[in-house]
């Protein structure tokens, strides 16, 4: 069976999302679609709008075979380590032969060309980088400025390449590819209509995910940017009491760990360890009113918003950066959770059993390796986010069994 692979958020799954994957098994030819998903909290450092087991079936109904959990410890980090551990996750199941992300200009030769730069930095980007770091930024943002200079400077790729997201993205998937020696084939296709941050419903039938949450935000209708059965999953998340969930959703857990901690304390976690961030984020405490009113008090040029979130969102899981330290994020993932399959998934899941690199979970029990852990510990607290206290469960993984969806039939097993 020939698989192909895609990294997702979902948040949620969306009529550019359905493109994305009519194209990918075009340009690829695979018989099946593994994605890899983010959990419950995500790259930019925010929650899911709706948690990952809906945004399973929404994938599962839409014309993935396979969902696997990219490991928190990664989903809520900057690009590189975000691409690598979903290639990584892709490469370890040893079954997929390719894969394929959206970008704004769709031009994979110029994409491979500025990959094999950075895999092999000449001197005049390291000095820019450098440059970049005396001035305190963070390696991700100063790595972006440097090389945006540095293609300005030399012409070697248009310079408005690196000026879009999903570009910068897609050339972290190639990193990783080549980190890894992966035999996976990259593909990439153009992205159509909206933009990752464009905020409006424009388009007659796509638009970002951005401006479908702020819809939802607005409770303005959305029908016609989201698949009839992704809409019905939205609904039912809504009316059952497990969703919208946003960042205010966690305003009193987490003011209560703020005020509690110390500066000191603080930079204990990851993405605290920038210089003043966590001084900032203690004196803008007492005057917020909720976790977005907090950002937007201690949001600078330095201090970016995703920066902010990021940081937050390891306190609030007790990400410390000694404990991702202890995991060696740069080795990848210690195993593959899998979230959902079609009769197809878990057929290539058989497949999949006796050549995999790691294990693989279908099922959770209470011995799992470190990264897992933290994923439980995830959910646990992404419930407390619930608008209905009475729906959370208590975030018990142990008992969510991973979602079955068969071709000829709604049925979820």
């Amino acid at each position: 069976m020939l698989a192909a692979g895609v990294v997702v958020e979902y948040n949620p799954m969306h009529n550019g999302h359905c493109y994305h994957l009519q194209k990918t098994k075009e340009v690829t030819g695979a018989d099946a679609l593994v994605a890899v998903m983010s959990g419950h909290f995500l790259q930019r450092g925010e929650p899911a709008v709706i948690n990952k087991w809906a945004r399973t079936e929404m994938a599962l109904r839409n014309g993935v075979d396979l969902v696997l959990e990219l490991p928190v410890v990664y989903s809520t980090q900057s690009a590189r380590l975000f691409a690598f551990g979903a290639v990584a996750t892709l490469h370890s199941l040893g079954t997929v032969g390719s894969i394929c992300f959206g970008s704004e200009h769709g031009d994979l030769d110029s994409l491979l060309e500025l990959s094999e730069i950075i895999a092999s930095p000449p001197l005049a980007l390291q000095t820019e980088l450098e440059s970049s770091l005396e001035q305190g930024l963070a390696y991700p943002a100063a790595f972006a400025g440097a090389l945006k200079r540095y293609v300005s400077q030399t012409g070697v790729v248009k310079p408005d390449l690196v000026n879009h997201p999903n570009n910068m993205l897609g050339l972290e998937y190639l990193h990783a590819l080549r980190k890894l020696n992966s035999p996976i084939r990259a593909f990439t296709i153009k992205r159509i209509a909206s933009g990752y941050r464009d905020l409006t419903l424009h388009h007659s039938e796509i638009a970002s995910a951005t401006a479908i949450r702020k819809a939802i935000a607005e409770n303005r209708k959305m029908d016609a940017y989201l698949p009839t059965s992704n809409l019905a999953i939205l609904q039912k998340e809504f009316e059952q009491g497990r969703g919208p969930v946003t960042w205010d959703c966690f305003t009193q857990p987490l003011f209560s760990l703020i005020a509690r901690s110390t500066p000191d304390e603080l930079r204990t976690y990851a993405h605290f360890d920038q210089e003043g961030l966590a001084e900032r984020v203690a004196n803008a405490l007492p005057n917020a009113s909720s976790v977005t009113d907090l950002v937007y008090k201690v949001k600078t040029r330095r201090y970016t918003w995703t920066r902010i979130q990021r940081a937050l969102t390891a306190l609030l899981l007790g990400l410390r950066r000694e404990q991702l330290d202890s995991m060696d994020l740069e080795k990848g993932p210690d195993s593959i959770r899998v979230l959902g399959f079609t009769e197809k998934g878990r057929a290539l899941l058989k497949e999949s059993a006796s050549v995999a690199s790691l294990p693989i979970f279908t099922n959770i029990s209470r011995n799992v390796p470190a990264m897992m852990e933290a994923n439980l510990r995830a959910t646990a607290l992404y419930s407390l986010g619930y608008p209905c206290r009475e729906a959370s469960n208590r975030g018990n993984e142990t008992q969510k069994p991973v979602i079955f969806i068969k071709e000829d039939s709604s049925d979820i097993q």
